[in-house]
């Protein structure tokens, strides 16, 4: 019998106020999943996809649950909350997350 390799693990957030009040609006979860599937040779499987609001505490809070324990997430893809607006913190949340050291 062949072993199947291991496969990476993805998680996909979207940071959205739109779509966190009605997911039926994102296009991006559909999207990045079948890049993943398509694209990814079959190394990846995606295994947690979420929607939130543009809201620091819910976007730190995502992220550190897929990335802070031992079934971590390979890659976290996220989409939206990009800093055009000014209720935009994604990327100034993601950047203290990181361990720059």
């Amino acid at each position: 019998m062949k072993m199947s390799a291991q496969r990476y693990r993805a998680a996909i957030l979207v940071v959205s106020e739109t779509a966190a009040r009605d997911s039926s609006t994102d296009k991006c979860i559909p999207a990045l999943e079948e890049v993943f599937h398509n694209d990814g040779n079959d190394q990846w499987e995606v295994v947690d996809k979420k929607i939130v609001p543009d809201q620091v505490s819910d976007i730190q809070r995502t992220v550190m649950q897929w990335c802070d324990h031992d079934d971590r997430m390979n890659i976290v893809v996220t989409s939206g909350g990009t800093g055009f607006a000014v209720k935009d913190v994604t990327p100034e949340v993601l950047f203290i997350l990181f361990d720059w050291t």
